[in-house]
């Protein structure tokens, strides 16, 4: 089941009690088409949504959507819940838009590391590896980054704020640019660099500054590449499954880069040792990096063991032999039986392994076991039985499995095993008599619940929770060295209890980027069970919700300070500079020295091996001249001609071009380009600001058809366009945007264009 994650911006400083919070933190529900998907002939679109989860509920979870949030620390659970946490924390869910910005800006700080970072990559299950690009997996799985990363992750966080925003960069550097409303009332874009730890300012507007001027001078406002379907913490509980979610990682870490099968991290691999584990190092990767270990142990009590089960279990039974053991069996003989089990996390598993106990008793019988990373659509043999008796196996499932050129479940979040049986004759005497699977995972520690000195509220909310089951929840901490840790044993959700410090001091450093978890206040891990309700075992009772929610609607100001700006030589002289729409200028020359000539002659110029160095300071140049191209009406048919085959970043600023000119001459050549989009993104996003620079209404109908088939980026876009043309058709589609596009930036922006264009009408 998918659900969407509305992250609507304004929240009010304070919250309805249990019921209310958790509407407001749950995702809603949608039925969005698919992008590229459109509406038929005269029906209203259906947007393609975004920030979209995975919320389906399995068989075999005993405890659905476990929840574990700190009243003082951001709820990391989704992009939506982390930015709506920080802006409370901060204390500007009601303040202004550049507030909320800097309270986003310092805790990204804090809860990410820039340094040490590249390109993570992960086995799909076809076998291939990729680049990690969901944002939420950046951020709350591996936590550290180089600049393209970092950017993805901060980016979707204030989108998720309701806010539009993207990675901006040339070919050798990425910064995150956050369009909001100065103090001023101009909507602008404004850019943070999270590797090099600064933000451009204006210090005669005193407001958040961009890179350029005009913002995408040489740059692009990068194509989305954060899937619609985003990665949370959602975690789920088997009874015989433990989690212990560890401030120190033993080496469970992923090594950035496509290593193929070479995936050992040797001692001065990367220069430094930033990803080698010694006793007691805690920089390098090991300041961001905890570590999961996830253990299950199959029950086989013939009364108990179909609740473990996942779906593609089937045909079996289970009793005791006659040495008294059980023994899950096929149900007859001749039919093949199995039972499957499902080992999911929010985190990325890194070593694994699983340890079964397997037993035939004639020759034709069969019994084995295999392993699926694709959800059981597909199965790869890990063991096969070969001679009749009783036989114990432990079988590598992670890294060293990936060495060894075995099947294996390195850098999956979901893996299963099943066990598969067929007897010849007598059914119960083939089958499983033992499995135990141990996984051992890694996340960003800072994005899981961490304490901070004086009184800290714990909220344990759950979708589900089986009503013969506690959920046993235990915090290891320490103060000043004094070891500490909290029981809570959970039979109703929701449940409140508070953790206490003592007098202890907050740590505050200039750079958190080698430094966490070792101020006064440490977090050692957080532990996860089910226990059964009943046989003494009784469940805490929760603190009152209004004195808990109290907590969790207070804002508690973290006391660091990340305003490290970078002041900007040459400040914005007119908001359209900023605006992140084209023209970004009224300038207008005549090219009476061969000017034009030259910068075509720029745009031609051979760029050399692709990648290197040149090719990139050649790549910027040739975006500078399209652009400069805009001040010389003369240019038009050179950039019209250059439009067909102008790749997905110099389309950028030839329409930037083009809108400077005005030139009707271009229509015709933009249509047939914007017939490719979403095609050739970043470009076709722009090129409704073209044709609504050069303001022929004709346009509309093309431009509005688009609004079923593309994402937000160009929606909104698109809906800039249609408030610059106006006309009956494009209020009535601006009317839908504003009612019933599911991005807030989207919506809100498609009032105002009807507003503006009701009061001209007037």
């Amino acid at each position: 089941m998918i659900r969407h994650d509305a992250g609507e911006a304004g929240w009010t400083a304070r919250r309805a009690l249990a019921a209310a919070v958790l509407a407001a933190a749950a995702c809603l529900p949608v039925a969005p088409a698919a992008a590229g998907e459109g509406s038929r002939a005269g029906e209203a679109p259906e947007y393609p949504a975004e920030e979209m989860h995975d919320t389906t509920v399995h068989r075999d979870e005993a405890a659905s959507d476990v929840r574990i949030a700190f009243s003082k620390w951001p709820d990391c659970y989704s992009n939506a819940t982390a930015v709506r946490d920080i802006f409370r924390i901060e204390g500007v869910s009601d303040r202004a838009d550049q507030d909320k910005a800097l309270a986003l800006w310092k805790w990204f700080r804090i809860l990410v590391s820039s340094t040490g970072g590249g390109y993570c990559y992960e086995t799909a299950p076809d076998g291939k590896e990729g680049i990690v690009y969901d944002p939420h997996k950046i951020f709350t799985v591996y936590g550290h980054h180089m600049c393209d990363g970092l950017s993805w992750a901060m980016v979707p966080l204030w989108r998720a704020a309701g806010y539009i925003a993207f990675d901006e960069c040339h070919h050798g550097h990425t910064v995150a640019s956050l369009r909001y409303r100065d103090v001023d009332g101009h909507w602008r874009f404004h850019d943070f660099d999270p590797q090099a730890r600064y933000y451009f300012w204006d210090d005669r507007k005193n407001i958040v500054s961009t890179w350029t001027m005009p913002v995408t001078r040489g740059r692009v406002h990068r194509h989305l590449l954060a899937p619609q379907i985003v990665h949370t913490l959602r975690t789920s509980l088997r009874r015989g499954e433990s989690l212990v979610r560890s401030w120190d990682n033993g080496g469970a870490v992923i090594q950035p880069g496509k290593r193929g099968r070479d995936v050992e991290i040797t001692p001065g691999e990367d220069g430094r040792g930033y990803y080698i584990k010694t006793p007691g190092k805690k920089d390098g990767v090991y300041a961001v990096a905890g570590e999961e270990i996830q253990t299950f142990v199959a029950d086989l009590d013939p009364d108990r063991f179909r609740r473990q089960l996942a779906d593609g279990s089937g045909g079996i039974a289970c009793s005791k032999d006659s040495a008294g053991g059980p023994i899950v069996h096929p149900e007859k003989p001749g039919a093949e039986g199995c039972v499957v089990y499902r080992l999911p996390s929010p985190f990325v598993l890194v070593e694994a392994a699983c340890e079964a106990e397997l037993t035939k008793g004639d020759g034709g019988d069969e019994c084995e076991l295999l392993l699926s990373t694709d959800g059981g659509r597909s199965w790869k043999r890990i063991h096969t039985m070969e001679r009749t008796g009783t036989e114990k196996v432990e079988i590598p499932l992670g890294r060293a499995a990936r060495l060894r050129g075995l099947s294996d479940a390195y850098t999956a979040y979901e893996f299963r095993i099943k066990a598969a049986m067929r007897a010849a004759a007598n059914p119960a005497g083939v089958g499983l008599r033992a499995l135990k699977v141990e996984a051992r995972r890694e996340f960003n520690k800072r994005t899981l619940p961490n304490l901070r000195p004086g009184t800290n509220f714990v909220r344990v909310s759950a979708g589900r929770l089986d009503p013969d089951c506690l959920l046993e929840v235990a915090i290891s901490f320490s103060v000043k060295g004094e070891e500490r840790s909290v029981t809570r044993r959970i039979g109703s959700l929701l449940h409140y209890f508070k953790v206490g410090t003592g007098p202890a001091g907050e740590l505050v450093t200039g750079n958190y980027d080698q430094t966490f978890n070792v101020g006064d206040v440490q977090m050692k891990d957080i532990r996860l069970r089910l226990i059964p309700s009943g046989g003494g075992a009784a469940p805490d009772v929760s603190l009152p919700a209004a004195e808990a929610e109290a907590a969790f609607s207070a804002p508690c100001p973290h006391p660091a300070n990340m305003n490290n700006r970078r002041i900007v030589r040459n400040p914005e002289t007119d908001p359209m500079q900023t605006s992140g729409f084209f023209p970004q200028s009224r300038r207008i020359l005549k090219d009476d020295g061969g000017r034009v000539k030259a910068l075509l002659a720029v745009i031609a110029a051979d760029r050399g091996a692709v990648g290197s160095a040149a090719w990139r300071a050649a790549e910027e140049a040739a975006w500078r001249a399209a652009e400069d191209m805009g001040n010389y009406p003369e240019a038009v048919d050179a950039l019209i001609k250059m439009l067909p085959e102008s790749d997905i970043d110099l389309t950028v600023h030839i329409c930037k071009a083009l809108a400077q000119i005005g030139s009707p001459k271009a229509i015709g050549p933009l249509l047939e380009k914007w017939k490719a989009a979403p095609g050739g993104a970043p470009g076709t996003r722009y090129i409704p600001d073209a044709l609504a620079a050069i303001g022929d209404r004709s346009v509309v109908p093309a431009l509005a058809a688009k609004l079923g088939k593309v994402r937000f980026d160009f929606r909104f876009h698109i809906a800039y366009a249609l408030g610059k043309l106006g006309g009956e058709e494009a209020e009535k589609a601006l009317t839908d945007l504003a009612e019933r596009d599911p991005f807030p930036a989207v919506r809100e922006f498609a009032r105002e264009q009807l507003e503006e264009l009701r009061r001209n009408r007037r």
